[in-house]
């Protein structure tokens, strides 16, 4: 199966950093705290909190339930080169920003 375009742009050792980053968040959603539980609809993923799959650096890497993180790319839109997000991301306030 091809690889889609947008996945190429992620490093050879995406899954390594993922699950780094999810391991360093107690397999937890930094945003609702729900446990990584995809029998309950609730599977860890990481988000880019700059939108650039290239950045890497962990203050760029959020572990986030799969339902937070399609909320959050519901709920934010760019204009011009800046994101602007539309809910309030709790990881931020947790990590002290």
């Amino acid at each position: 199966m091809p690889m889609r375009p947008r996945r190429a742009l992620y490093p050879a050792n995406w899954e390594e950093l993922a699950e780094e980053v999810k391991t360093a968040a107690g397999w937890r959603c930094e945003q609702c705290g729900h446990p990584h539980d995809p029998a309950a609809g609730y599977t860890l993923t990481v988000h880019h909190i700059d939108g650039n799959p290239g950045n890497n650096l962990p203050e760029n890497l959020v572990a986030l339930c799969q339902r937070c993180h399609l909320a959050l790319h519901a709920k934010r839109c760019w204009i011009g080169q800046r994101m602007f997000e539309f809910f309030e991301p709790l990881w931020l306030r947790k990590r002290g920003h």
